[in-house]
């Protein structure tokens, strides 16, 4: 068994790799900000630190085998150079993104995509063993329509036909825990593109929702400049500039279901339904 750190785990796409590598024997560290997430498993150590702050990760890092590493804005450029200060990492899993294949957004240029690109390249770079996860969208960014559901029981969205096969991040979790579970051989160099089993619309999500839930959910479709002045509360102008045309271009596009949950698993990914009804409770 490895002694493995966790990045993101406080956030949606890592939050139940702690206890799936915890239960399969695994000794893990998690990487946090500041304080302890009451989500995180308590058997999980924590220790603090920031990914773009080279200086910060040295307490993340010592006695640490390997790592699943979240793409942050450098492009993981400070945690290689933490990582090189150590030494004797046996392997990465990166989180990385779908994204950086769709060439038609010029993704490099592209402030959404740019750090996956980075990360992806200077992993390459680095010569550690890695391997690369590429989820698309997940089931979970639903949980962005909780404030509004709550207190409304209603969703304010662009564009209500906007579809994607959305990954359950359990099945994430599971897919990464078998990446650790295995010698480093066998999935060393190894790029998995990871999305659920089926393509659901936005217009989707919320009828699924209101089924789960047990009450109607009224859909509003904002208006771009509505969008745009919800966006820039919490987003960064650059990031908000470019969110509204990468969406309309994803209107053109046919959505591709992989089946590759499935072939490393051996069951099928789960849906949007089946991760709704596991996470009904986040949205009372």
């Amino acid at each position: 068994m490895s002694r493995i750190l966790v990045t993101g785990a406080t956030g949606n796409a890592a939050r139940h790799l702690p206890s799936t590598l915890l239960d399969s024997g695994h000794t893990v560290r998690v990487l946090v900000h500041t304080t302890l997430g009451d989500s995180l498993d308590p058997r999980a150590e924590t220790v603090t630190g920031d990914l773009t702050d080279a200086g910060s990760l040295d307490a993340a890092l010592t006695d640490i085998d390997e790592i699943f590493l979240l793409t942050v804005d450098d492009g993981a450029a400070a945690f290689l150079e933490a990582a090189a200060a150590h030494g004797g990492l046996r392997r990465v899993v990166l989180l990385s993104s779908k994204a950086v294949v769709n060439t038609e957004f010029d993704g490099f240029d592209n402030p959404i995509y740019r750090k996956h690109v980075l990360a992806e390249q200077h992993i390459a770079e680095s010569k550690i063993p890695a391997t690369i996860l590429r989820p698309g969208g997940l089931a979970s960014n639903a949980l962005r329509w909780t404030p509004t559901i709550r207190a409304h029981n209603r969703v304010q969205a662009l564009f209500p036909e906007l579809a994607a096969p959305l990954l359950d991040p359990a099945d994430l979790a599971a897919v990464a825990a078998l990446v650790f579970d295995s010698p480093v051989e066998d999935h060393r160099d190894k790029t998995y593109t990871l999305t659920g089993p089926e393509v659901v619309t936005v217009a989707d999500q919320v009828r699924i929702l209101g089924e789960v839930l047990g009450r109607e959910i009224e859909f509003v479709r904002l208006s771009e400049d509505e969008a745009r002045e919800i966006l820039s509360r919490t987003q960064p102008p650059e990031f908000v500039k470019n969110y509204i045309p990468v969406q309309r271009r994803y209107l053109t596009i046919t959505p591709t279901v992989h089946d590759t949950v499935s072939a490393l698993l051996g069951r099928p990914a789960r849906t949007f339904r089946e991760w709704a009804l596991a996470n009904r409770t986040r949205f009372d």
